[in-house]
C-alpha cells in the first residue's frame, strides 16, 4: 500500500499489506519464527528504515518499548484476502522511533511506524505477525517463541494493493492481490467419504506428517463427513477446517479421495 491509501468495500475496510515495498528476509516457520506465521520484512534497499502504514483503522492494545514492539487491533470488522470478515490483531516490532500509546487510534493509510533494529534485530526490518481474531494472548509456543493463538500467513490476510513484492513471489500467493476483486459468496466444502475409517488431523502450525497427527476423524462411522473450508495451507496440500471435537485444525488432502463441492455432500460435519 501507499501512504494515505484506503480501501473500502461496501462500507468495510479491506486489510492491506502495510508495506510499499516488501522484501522478506525471514519467512513463516523459518529460524526464529519456528511454529509461527511471523514474517520479517525490509524495504527496497537494505539498511533503510522505511515507514509502514496502518493496513486498516487500528487501535494500540499493548506496547513493548524495549523491542519497539506494538500490538494493534482493528477497530471494527475488516475484510481479508482469504474471505475472512472480522477483527484482526497483529504485532509489529523493532521500531526505533516507536511512540505508540495504548488506546491510540491510527486511521487506515496513516503511518504506523518505521522499520528498525530495536531489540534483538540483526538488520533493519519490521517483524510482523497477524491473527484473524480478537484474542490478544501473547504466549510462547512449544518452541519457546511468542505468538498469537490463531495466526495466519501474511498472504492469507493481506491485499497487496500497490505493494511491490520484491522476492518470495513463489511463496506469496494471495488469494486476491487487489482488494477490488470481489470475494466469492460461494462456500467450498471438503467431503470425506464413508469408505474411510481414519483421517488424521493436525494443529495448524504443525507439519502434516504422521508423527504430528493430533487425532483422527472417522468418516465411516458417520456415513461420511463434510467440512467448510476456511483456507488452503502448506502449498495447497492441506485445508483448514473446524471440527466439533478438536476445534480449528487442518487435514491433508493432496492425492486423496477427498472431494470438493459448493455444498456439503454429507450432513455430519461441523459447518
Amino acid at each position: 500500500m501507499k501512504k494515505n491509501e484506503t480501501s473500502i468495500t461496501n462500507g468495510m475496510e479491506n486489510f492491506l499489506c502495510p508495506f510499499t515495498d516488501l522484501y522478506i528476509t525471514q519467512g513463516a516457520g523459518e529460524g526464529t519464527h519456528k511454529g509461527t506465521y511471523a514474517v520479517d520484512v525490509r524495504g527496497a534497499k537494505s539498511g533503510v528504515k522505511y515507514p509502514y502504514y496502518a493496513p486498516c483503522t487500528v487501535k494500540c492494545i499493548k506496547t513493548y518499548p524495549e523491542s519497539g514492539q506494538v500490538m494493534w487491533q482493528s477497530t471494527s470488522k475488516v475484510r481479508c484476502a482469504n474471505g475472512y470478515v472480522g477483527t484482526v490483531t497483529f504485532m509489529t516490532a523493532h521500531d526505533d522511533t516507536m511512540d505508540a500509546k495504548p488506546g491510540q487510534t491510527v486511521k487506515q493509510g496513516v503511518q504506523l511506524g518505521n522499520m528498525g533494529v530495536k531489540g534483538n534485530a540483526t538488520g533493519v526490518h519490521c517483524h510482523i505477525e497477524i491473527e484473524e481474531g480478537a484474542d490478544t494472548t501473547w504466549s510462547k509456543n512449544k518452541y519457546g517463541i511468542y505468538m498469537f493463538p490463531n495466526e495466519k500467513d501474511l498472504d492469507e490476510v493481506c491485499f497487496f494493493d500497490n505493494t511491490n513484492i520484491l522476492n518470495r513471489k513463489n511463496l506469496l500467493k494471495p488469494k486476491y492481490t487487489n482488494s477490488t476483486t470481489p470475494t466469492p459468496t460461494t462456500k467450498k466444502y471438503v467431503n470425506l467419504p464413508p469408505s474411510i475409517s481414519s483421517w488424521a488431523v493436525y494443529d495448524l502450525a504443525s507439519a502434516p506428517v504422521k508423527k504430528n497427527a493430533k487425532a483422527f476423524l472417522n468418516p465411516k462411522k458417520f456415513g461420511g463427513l463434510s467440512y467448510l473450508i476456511y483456507g488452503f495451507k502448506d502449498g495447497n496440500t492441506t485445508v483448514e477446517i473446524e471440527t466439533l471435537d478438536y476445534g480449528r485444525v487442518k487435514i491433508y488432502i493432496q492425492n486423496t479421495v477427498a472431494e470438493f463441492t459448493d455444498a456439503p455432500k454429507y450432513k455430519s460435519g461441523n459447518y
